[in-house]
């Protein structure tokens, strides 16, 4: 069972936990970030909490002169203290969408109050957390050699606020005749949005640099869309228009934070392109709510180069035609922050915004948000107020304390959908899309009751006689079980601590059961192939997909030593009669390529499961030997017995890739899956041996285990 977690920190912002779709678990505290994975294999001596989890700690407030370059002081209008003065802790972060960083796995972003915007992920077999990319470069002159600015220019490359979009998946052209789909089509375009210390909204397109480029800029981050907010936009009722103070108060509205819809797949009206999608945009501008709609279409390229994009995106960002309708909500205060609430079978799609001492929601039709028609009837506001749940004696007070953090959850077949909301005085409450009529009231989440059972015990084991509070500073959901960080006070007295004493606890809940869940069903990789499959023709997918894109286009000596081994997997395995027809057609054309005799592979492809013996010094040095695999520690060949080891002619034993099938041979270069440990080879680690386009396509086409569609990691 996942027991609360009890960790020596305490927070220094609110929304300070994040659980990334790998199970990951991020906790922000002032200066340092503490990452939880799921401990395999721990001690059952360790402290309560402590045996489930491994803990890795980093700091995020050091930077290089080429990272932050030095800041003078501005002037009246363009400085700001958070970005001179500060110590450079933590503002917000958040989770990528999968598939974006290494391994197809999640990079963090992490704004810290120096108002840059980085990224992170672990590095090399340690697992060693370290900074892979600043976004606020893309706004530079010269982003990959960023220089002093100052005054305005300043302003337009600090960030405020950032938020994630969901990935934009492309369906595969209709004339694609290719059986495996596109790393887009499977993980999406990942885009990023940002609000600039001027004002300005920014949607932006991160993508991960292929092959040998990864090891020195890990990222390329482009600018899609910018959408500058006027001041005139804002209006300040209580400041005389015209007025010094009314001037001073507009110049010094910035954007607090930002939301970004789903994507709705709409009819492309621009020439040339193929796919277009819509979301709307929510911006926490000063103290009121501004909507924009971002239209996005995509261009499938057919340039077959290795670094080529496959898919070429534009974006526009403009104003919504719902935000006719907003003397409806404009009355509120908006203080944050913004949560979507959507489903894939649902029809409606809801906005909801922290307002002071309450919650708004909007929410509408499809058509409505994708600007196609809107009308009064097809959107509905209601605000709600944050108290306790309501008795039949009396109604509850109302709860005035900021809104911390929220979170949404759904289910597995993503057919309902709840909002999760906490706050510093240790309110939890949960509203589902389902439910956001006139009539519905908001429901105690199962998280809510272990944080009031712990608090009670805190009351009880310092004998406080019920003056204790639990404030929340995070929530966060993984597979509809969520998680909320929070530390422990007393009410009635001055609280004095020190560092040794700092102290806060994350508690996990099962919406769907209402228990604290179980670890070893939760981590459970989920495989996005749901089909199960024999070990034996996964492999025949992989040998299919060489041996076909063999024929395709005519391949180099690199290529040439891939299809070889896939022709030889199909004979140790004893494929079907249909691939060893393909191998013996492979064969053929090697040999008529190379010059060199493979009659003795193309004899073995009409009968059973063989083995082929290794190859001779002689023929190792002829031309064409490129083909066979040759030992680099005695220099013999080595013999093809089996999909996943490798012998040499004096018995040096290897371990064989599970995708290309040939011998790892150097320590250092593998990547292995992260539940059936197969090992393979790490594809940025062998971008000097190979760098083919055919090695890249197949490690961009088979992205994730094999055997298990587990994803990959470093070590074991």
């Amino acid at each position: 069972m996942l027991s609360p977690v009890e960790l020596p920190i305490y927070p220094q912002s609110f929304d300070a936990l994040a659980w990334s779709p790998d199970g990951e678990l991020a906790v922000a505290a002032g200066e340092q970030i503490q990452i939880l994975t799921l401990n395999v294999g721990a001690s059952t001596s360790a402290p309560q909490g402590q045996e489930t989890w491994h803990v890795t700690r980093f700091r995020v407030n050091t930077f290089t002169y080429a990272e932050w370059a030095d800041i003078y002081p501005q002037n009246r209008d363009d400085f700001s203290i958070g970005a001179e003065q500060s110590s450079s802790t933590i503002l917000a972060m958040s989770w990528s969408p999968p598939g974006l960083a290494r391994f197809r796995r999640s990079v963090l972003a992490v704004l810290t109050s120096n108002l840059v915007l980085s990224f992170w992920e672990p590095i090399g077999s340690k697992g060693q957390w370290s900074r892979v990319g600043i976004v606020n470069h893309v706004f530079h002159q010269d982003p990959s050699a960023p220089i002093k600015v100052g005054g305005e220019e300043l302003r337009r490359v600090n960030i405020r606020s950032f938020q994630w979009c969901p990935p934009l998946k492309i369906p595969p052209p209709t004339n694609d005749p290719n059986p495996f789909p596109e790393p887009q089509n499977r993980w999406g375009i990942h885009m990023l949005a940002v609000a600039t210390d001027s004002n300005d909204l920014v949607l932006l397109r991160v993508r991960r640099s292929p092959g040998m480029h990864a090891r020195s800029s890990p990222y390329c981050v482009e600018q899609m869309a910018l959408r500058p907010l006027k001041q005139e936009e804002m209006q300040f009722p209580m400041a005389c228009s015209g007025s010094l103070l009314h001037g001073r108060v507009q110049s010094q509205v910035r954007v607090s934070s930002i939301s970004c819809g789903p994507w709705i797949a709409t009819l492309s009206s621009r020439k040339y392109f193929d796919h277009s999608a819509t979301a709307i945009f929510a911006a926490a501008y000063g103290t009121q709510l501004q909507l924009f709609k971002a239209s996005v279409a995509v261009r499938y390229s057919s340039s077959q180069e290795k670094d080529a994009r496959r898919y070429e995106a534009t974006a526009e960002l403009r104003g919504h035609p719902v935000t006719q309708l907003a003397p409806r909500w404009n009355h509120h205060r908006i203080t944050g922050p913004i949560e979507w609430l959507h489903t894939n079978q649902g029809q409606d799609i809801a906005l909801a915004v922290g307002i002071t001492g309450g919650i708004l929601t909007i929410s509408m039709q499809r058509s409505a948000y994708d600007g196609t028609r809107t009308n009064e009837t097809q959107v509905q506001t209601r605000d709600w107020p944050v108290s306790e749940p309501i008795t039949e004696t009396n109604d509850p007070p109302r709860h005035w304390e900021p809104i911390t953090a929220m979170s949404v959850s759904r289910d597995e077949g993503d057919s309902t959908c709840t909002l999760h909301i906490c706050t510093t005085g240790g309110l939890g409450v949960a509203i589902s899309l389902d439910l956001l009529g006139p009539d519905d009231h908001p429901q105690v989440p199962a998280w809510s009751k272990i944080v009031d059972n712990l608090r009670e015990q805190y009351d009880l084991n310092r004998d406080l006689g019920g003056h204790a509070v639990a404030r929340m500073w995070g929530l966060t959901s993984y597979r509809n079980v969520t998680a909320v960080l929070f530390t422990k006070h007393p009410t009635d007295m001055i609280e004095y601590r020190v560092a040794s004493d700092e102290d806060a606890t994350i508690a996990f809940a099962s919406e769907e059961t209402g228990d604290i869940p179980d670890e070893q069903t939760l981590f459970v990789p989920r495989a996005e192939n749901q089909e199960t499959q024999a070990a034996l023709s996964r492999r025949e997918a992989v040998t299919s997909f060489l041996l076909s894109e063999g024929v395709k286009t005519t391949v180099n000596t690199e290529d040439q030593k891939l299809i070889y081994a896939a022709a030889c997997c199909s004979i140790v395995d004893g494929h079907s009669p249909s691939f060893r027809s393909k191998a013996r057609k492979s064969f053929d054309r090697l040999a008529s390529e190379t010059g060199i005799a493979l009659s003795e592979e193309i004899s073995k492809c009409d009968s059973e499961p063989s083995t082929v013996p290794a190859k001779s010094s002689h023929q190792l040095d002829q031309p064409g030997g490129h083909l066979f695999e040759r030992c680099e520690i005695c220099n013999a060949g080595i013999a093809w017995s089996s999909a996943k080891e490798a012998q040499c002619a004096n018995g040096h034993l290897f371990a064989r890739c599970g995708l290309t099938f040939l011998a790892i041979q150097e320590p250092g270069m593998s990547k292995f899956c992260s539940v059936c440990r197969t090992e393979y080879m790490d594809e940025e680690l062998v971008a000097h041996m190979y760098n083919g386009p055919l090695f890249h396509k197949l490690c961009e086409t088979f992205d994730t285990c094999l055997y298990c569609d587990a994803k990959f990691q470093a070590s074991i």
